[in-house]
Order: structure tokens, then C-alpha cells, then sequence
């Protein structure tokens, strides 16, 4: 960790996150125990995913997704709510570009993050992705619906 790093406050790891939308790149903002948590995960996906390794590793199967793939990001607008507690902080981010898949425009809130930093480190991340909007933008909405019906 750098000097710089220790002195992170939840809005400026939370920023760099939102930085990392557009990039598509995992942040250098991961506690080495980071959990990374999504209440709403689609299922058989997993809802917990402990350690940086892990975390980054999952950033990197996101990233090469076909979903992500298809959508060119021009614009990243992050909107932030800083809670009393200075170590938590709630972030929601609208996204702007361009989808290869369709050809076509888009724009749509694509998630909320509750972020929990120490010393500079994020420890905790819950996310509340908007999957199906992602999808439907995509052009990945029917891989989704069949992936659905076979759990069913």
C-alpha cells in the first residue's frame, strides 16, 4: 500500500470505482480480506466472493463477458451518498454509450455499490447491478432468459 493509499477516504475509493466502469479495469483499491457481496445475484452465481485474488478475478471474467464486451462506455456519471459513518459510503452509477451489439445508443443506472473502506482499503463491497438493463443493452437479454428457464 502506498503512502497515498492509507489516507483514501470511502469517497475517493468509491470514485475510483466509478472510474473504473469506464475502463473496465479492477481499481488498486482492494483490501487483501476485500469481500465483495451481491444480495441479488443471479442464481447459480455466487453472492460472496472473498480475497483480492478472487475479486479481481471476477472483474477479469466480467470484463471479457460478451455483455461487456458489446457495450462501449462513453460516460460514467457517478452520484455519491456519504452516510455518518465516514468509513461507508453509497454510490450509484448511470452509464452512457454506445452498444456494438445493437448498434444503438444507451444510457441506464447499471449499479449501486455500499462501500466499507479502512486504512484506504475497500473491505466491503455490496453491489445491486441492474442485470437485466445490462442485458437488454447488450444485446445478451436472450442468453439471460434461456440461462433463467434452465434453472427453472
Amino acid at each position: 500500500m502506498t503512502e497515498e493509499q492509507k489516507h483514501l477516504t470511502a469517497r475517493e475509493v468509491a470514485e475510483a470505482i466509478a472510474d473504473s466502469v469506464a475502463t473496465k479495469e479492477a481499481p488498486d483499491v482492494f483490501a487483501e480480506d476485500v469481500v465483495y457481496i451481491m444480495p441479488f445475484a443471479l442464481p447459480g452465481a455466487p453472492s460472496r466472493i472473498e480475497g483480492r485474488a478472487a475479486v479481481e478475478a471476477m472483474f477479469e471474467a466480467a470484463r471479457s463477458s460478451a455483455a461487456s464486451k458489446a457495450l462501449k462506455i462513453q460516460e460514467v456519471v457517478p452520484t455519491f451518498y456519504e452516510s455518518r459513518d465516514p468509513e461507508v459510503v453509497v454510490f450509484e452509477t448511470l452509464i452512457r454509450g454506445e452498444s456494438t451489439a445493437t448498434g444503438k445508443p444507451f444510457e441506464f443506472n447499471s449499479s449501486i455499490g455500499v462501500l466499507t473502506v479502512r486504512a484506504g482499503r475497500l473491505v466491503q463491497w455490496r453491489d445491486y447491478p441492474n442485470t437485466i438493463t445490462g442485458a437488454l443493452e447488450s444485446g445478451t437479454l436472450p442468453q439471460l432468459i434461456t440461462r433463467l428457464q434452465q434453472l427453472g
